[in-house]
Parts: structure tokens; C-alpha cells; sequence
């Protein structure tokens, strides 16, 4: 890194931020931890690899979806974006659809 680039700061916008937007459409993505133990300088970087869900839309998309039409195959969508979110048919069947089903 001292090669390249002689400020962290470079090497956190160029590399680190960059390449956490690039993975933001994939299935992984990463957060990082910037550790300074005894001073302000950035001595170490924790990494934290999660697994991503591109199709996942944040609460603005889903708020701006016309509402679901609640007959059946409306009900049948709101399930899907809801499978779509990540959450698992155990918990839909288990927790959602017995105490939200209307």
C-alpha cells in the first residue's frame, strides 16, 4: 500500500469504498472496520463478508410499489416480495401468515 498510495485516504476511496459498490449487484459485499489503537491513523481494517441479495429492494422501492390488490393472486405477490426479502417459508407460515394474514 506505501507503493501506491501514500494516503489512506486514497487507497479507502479508490480501492475499498469502489470495490463495495461494485459488489452491491452481486450475491457477497463486505463492511470494514477502520481499528486505530493508539492513535487517529487507521492501523488495521477488520473485513465482514456477508452474503448480498441483488434483487432485494430497500424500503423506498417497496413503499413506491402500487398497492397489492388482496384476492388471491394478490396475496400470492405479496408473498413472493416477501420471499424476496430474503425471509424463509418457515417464518412466512409460522409467523407472518398467522398473525398478518389480512
Amino acid at each position: 500500500m506505501d507503493d501506491k498510495y501514500s494516503k489512506y485516504a486514497n487507497f479507502k476511496t479508490r480501492i475499498l469504498l469502489k470495490a463495495q459498490e461494485d459488489l452491491k449487484s452481486t450475491d457477497i459485499g463486505f463492511t470494514f472496520e477502520e481499528i486505530s489503537e493508539s492513535s487517529r491513523r487507521v492501523e488495521k481494517i477488520a473485513f465482514y463478508i456477508h452474503k448480498n441479495n441483488p434483487e432485494q429492494k430497500n424500503e423506498s422501492q417497496l413503499e413506491d410499489d402500487s398497492s397489492v390488490e388482496f384476492n388471491e393472486s394478490g396475496r400470492e405477490n405479496l408473498l413472493d416480495r416477501i420471499r424476496g426479502l430474503g425471509i424463509t417459508q418457515r417464518v412466512i407460515q409460522n409467523e407472518i401468515i398467522p398473525n398478518y394474514d389480512q
